[in-house]
């Protein structure tokens, strides 16, 4: 399915979503419902790496942050015809894809 029917039924059910670099990013549920919409496709997996500040170590006389935690989030994404990646957050995404009963 291509992307415009995708938005569509974003549109249709109200939900948001947020593109980033021609990736299209939702809610897990949101990602959820429209996996089940198009027919379950192959899902795939990546990596992402950020740094998370950890409370109370910004040092203000030296105007930085003292410490720094580096995380690794895991992403779910299938592509659409026209190329374009669906993402969410993959352990949200489990957690209601092992919830999910039809």
């Amino acid at each position: 399915m291509n992307f415009e029917a995708i938005k569509e039924f974003l549109e249709e059910t109200g939900a948001d979503y947020l593109e980033i670099e021609g990736e299209v990013h939702l809610d897990p549920q949101v990602f959820f419902e429209v996996w089940k919409y198009v027919g379950e496709p192959d899902l795939e997996t990546y990596i992402v790496e950020d740094s998370i500040v950890e409370p109370g170590s910004y040092d203000p006389p030296q105007m930085k942050y003292k410490s720094l935690k580096n995380v690794k989030i895991k992403k779910v994404y299938f592509e659409t015809l026209d190329g374009r990646r669906i993402v969410t957050d993959y352990v949200e995404f489990r957690k209601i894809a092992d919830g999910y009963k039809p």
